[in-house]
């Protein structure tokens, strides 16, 4: 090998080894090493405590094993869900750079020093201490506490920790199995109750279940209701808590209902539903323990069934294809309906005199006997507290087999239901509006329309 030839290629060596090393350079102004953080990374081990303030108010959590309890400001069992999350954020922290180092800045970015601040702790020792601030592009403005300089943390992460102290805690009240709920018991206050089994049948996925003992008649159970209580009650939370309210305001001493469900093994669980407090909480509490818990009325309704609410409430169950009439007295707008005989299929209206239909806007009106089923009964049944001294509207739907006569009183304060009675008895049930306005409609909305010029 000649001279120039060794020259050639231990430049090209030369070259490739540059060219290696400034691969592997790094960028102008990139990072050699760890990136720099305000805190050192944490690992689930190295701290076993969080303190949360929020507006003024801390909250302390505290890992114990797998699970976490609260400590402070009141001793209870943490929501583990949450509390977990939020020990997660901090051992999963990243940081991308310095936002800002201006004073000025921190009430603009939320992290002035009555910002949400959150401690880590191992035992007495503080690991970590941060302010967490606004979520801005993909990220997390936070500062270390005692500093100036407001960093980006990756992520939103925020919503782990600005939660107030009773967000904190476990707002469960009951938990089981529904599917090893056998019995159940509802004792009012007012002195009615009902007891029931479950029995071994189905009714499609449904488990059915019958009363054993009532203080009313049952003639024929709604079965959706011990079921839908069941489901509620197995898996039921809290809206907040009542720490600081007194016997006498709960109501829970003497309560309004009382609600057991035995469960296989011997196992129960008891709640009992006391006073209302403002327009929209109850006092609610387990039968075999202290705390006090607010519950909003919407999931109380779920639970809150008087002996009365387990019968059943259908009004009327004629399918479109077994009506034969339908009238419908309702003022100026009052029609009738029958079936032609020749055919047994086409409707004709039989009153107003002369009223050419349109079929096609029928079908609503007349699938609507099939299975139709109120949504409760009326708390005062009393003619005049329901409109039914004078019905605004009666409805008589015919079969062949059977007829239904309903008195369609007064809407509810909520305006979701009207007061409706049919002629089987004194009961007084509530109709979903939305259903009984499928019937009482306008003369007009049946009607052919006329065309101009004809």
């Amino acid at each position: 090998m000649n001279r120039k030839t060794l020259i050639a290629l231990g430049a090209f060596a030369v070259l490739t080894l540059i060219a290696v090393w400034k691969l592997r350079e790094p960028e102008k102004g990139e990072r050699v090493g760890d990136q720099a953080r305000p805190i050192a990374r944490l690992k689930s081990t190295d701290f076993d405590t969080l303190e949360v303030t929020k507006a003024k108010a801390t909250t302390v959590v505290k890992r114990d094993g797998a699970k976490f309890k609260v400590v402070a400001p009141t001793p209870y069992a943490a929501d583990d869900n949450t509390a977990k999350q939020a020990f997660e954020a901090i051992e999963k922290l990243e940081f991308a750079s310095i936002v800002t180092d201006q004073k000025a800045k921190q009430a603009e970015f939320e992290v002035g020093d009555d910002g949400l601040r959150v401690v880590a702790k191992a035992g007495n020792t503080v690991v970590a201490d941060l302010i967490i601030g606004k979520t801005m592009g993909g990220g997390t403005l936070v500062r270390p506490q005692g500093k100036d300089e407001v960093w980006q943390a990756n992520g939103s992460i925020k919503f782990s920790f600005d939660k107030s102290a009773a967000d904190w805690r476990d707002k469960t009240i009951t938990t089981f199995a529904a599917a090893d709920a056998e019995k159940l018991d509802v004792k009012s206050k007012a002195g009615g109750s009902i007891a029931l089994k479950k029995t071994d049948k189905k009714e499609g996925n449904d488990e059915l279940w019958a009363v054993t003992d009532a203080s009313l008649k049952i003639d024929k159970l709604d079965n959706s209701v011990p079921g839908g209580i069941v489901a509620a009650l197995a898996s039921w939370k809290a809206n907040d808590f009542g720490d600081a309210a007194k016997p006498e305001e709960t109501g829970l001493g003497a309560p309004a209902l009382t609600i057991t469900v035995g469960l296989k093994g011997g196992k129960s669980a008891t709640v009992l539903i006391g006073n209302k407090r403002g327009e929209d909480d109850f006092y609610v509490k387990k039968g075999d323990a202290p705390q006090v818990f607010l519950v909003k009325k919407y999931n109380i309704d779920r639970v809150n069934k008087r002996p009365i609410d387990f019968r059943d409430k259908t009004i009327c169950d004629i399918t479109s294809a077994d009506l034969t009439d339908l009238s419908v007295t309702h003022g100026a707008e009052s029609y009738a309906l029958a079936k032609d005989g020749k055919d047994g299929k086409t409707w004709k209206a039989t009153k107003p005199a002369k009223t050419e239909l349109d079929t096609s806007k029928l079908t609503s009106i007349v699938e609507a006997f099939k299975g139709w089923k109120a949504t409760g009964f009326a708390e005062d049944p009393a003619p005049g507290a329901t409109g039914l001294v004078k019905p605004q509207a009666t409805i008589v739907a015919k079969s062949k087999a059977a007829t239904c006569t309903l008195k369609v009183g007064d809407e509810t304060k909520d305006k979701q239901s009207y007061y409706v009675q049919t002629a089987n008895g004194p009961d007084v049930y509530l109709a979903p509006k939305w259903m009984t306005d499928r019937v009482l409609v306008k003369v007009n909305d049946i009607k052919k329309a006329t065309v101009a010029g004809k």
